[in-house]
């Protein structure tokens, strides 16, 4: 059995094989990230603008389409391109991967926008495809230098998960209204399954990694990382069962059984009971971001009348938190300044009251209703400037 590369002999070796290689291919954050933020704006503005009267209606579909299959998505995108090859010192996205993961998310919101759901999510399938192949290759690769952390068997589950969704949402139209709670199915395991598979995925390996500077080590072939690897497709498996029994039997107990999953997941699997060691406001808000997960599911399980306030803690408080702050962790930490974020953390701080704001505000639309379009517009305008402090603080990393 061949022990892993220390990580300090495949860094040389990294950068001579990769010498050649355009900065965007080495480094996909670096448009990824800002289109994932663009993507934010069309999935978000248009509450803005429905809250003020310019627009005469609002589109939900539409918002979850872009905020996931765009915003979301290509946040992952970003990190999981840069972050894989170099984690097992293989190839870096090729022109034509990096090309779907440019223009696919972009289509699909669009199409979402104009109302043409089925052709959003041919789009989206395509994409979830290209990636699925990405992933397979520097997994699966003889002369990859390293191995990925037992964790990572979640990311090809996940993607799994948002293929299936995808597929499953437009059941009902191949097999009657009988069977529209596969429609329902699809939705949670597309709009929720995706994301909780690649917080679990990533996170096992991030959030250590990005609050305590601990680095988990590679899966091996041994009975031990076979068993722990064997325990996180179980937890899988458990997952999508929640989704089922929210649908199926009792909406109360799925949403149980997934917060008892993802803190199961996050608590001992990555750790998040320890408190972040390392110095960044960044780190605590991952940190937040991660609790705010099995947080949002628990409020939803505890307050039925009020579940799409939990949901929004989930996605905001937690999705959202999350995958910002990773970015920033990751546009900061490989900037051509990385010690500014060390200088930068009253704005750093901003940012995150700024995300927990919108929170609160999206939670005041369910608590006053006679002030919807206040509390609405209120939160929306929120996000989005937390957005735009994220763009002032990338800037910042760079000459």
């Amino acid at each position: 059995m061949n022990a892993p590369i220390p990580g300090h002999l495949l860094v040389g070796s990294f950068e001579q094989r990769w010498a050649h290689v355009s900065r965007w291919r080495r480094d996909p954050y670096r448009v990824m990230f800002p289109l994932g933020l663009l993507l934010a704006w069309t999935g978000v503005l248009h509450w803005v603008l429905h809250a003020l009267g310019v627009l005469p209606d609002y589109r939900s579909v539409f918002h979850a389409i872009a905020q996931v299959q765009g915003f979301m998505t290509c946040l992952a995108l970003g990190f999981l391109m840069t972050a894989i090859p170099r984690r097992t010192a293989t190839a870096p996205p090729s022109r034509v991967e990096l090309g779907a993961a440019l223009t696919l998310p972009p289509l699909t919101t669009v199409a979402g926008w104009s109302g043409r759901l089925a052709l959003s999510q041919v789009f989206w399938i395509t994409l979830v495809v290209v990636f699925i192949a990405f992933v397979a290759r520097r997994f699966l690769s003889s002369t990859a230098g390293r191995r990925p952390p037992n964790s990572f068997v979640w990311i090809p589950v996940a993607l799994l998960m948002g293929l299936a969704g995808a597929l499953l949402t437009g059941s009902p139209g191949f097999v009657g209204d009988e069977y529209f709670w596969l429609h329902q199915l699809g939705r949670l395991l597309l709009l929720q399954g995706m994301m909780l598979g690649l917080i679990a995925g990533v996170g096992g390996m991030a959030l250590p990694l990005i609050t305590r500077g601990d680095s988990p080590p590679d899966g091996l072939a041994t009975g031990r990382d076979r068993a722990i690897r064997a325990l996180h497709l179980l937890a899988a498996a458990l997952l999508v069962v929640s989704f089922w029994i929210e649908i199926r039997t009792s909406a109360q107990a799925g949403l149980l059984l997934r917060a008892i999953v993802m803190f199961v997941l996050l608590v001992f699997g990555a750790r998040i009971w320890r408190l972040p060691s390392k110095p960044g406001t960044h780190r605590k808000l991952v940190w937040l971001g991660s609790w705010m997960v099995p947080a949002g599911y628990a409020l939803a399980v505890a307050f039925p009348e009020h579940k799409i306030v939990g949901m929004h803690v989930v996605f905001i408080g937690g999705f959202a938190m999350l995958g910002l702050s990773v970015a920033l962790h990751v546009t900061l930490a490989h900037g051509d300044r990385p010690g500014e974020v060390n200088r930068r953390r009253g704005l750093v701080a901003v940012f995150g009251g700024l995300v927990l704001s919108a929170v609160v505000l999206r939670a005041l639309v369910d608590f006053d209703s006679a002030r919807f379009f206040v509390w609405l517009g209120l939160s929306a305008g929120t996000f989005l400037a937390a957005t735009l402090l994220w763009f002032l603080l990338a800037l910042h990393s760079r000459r």
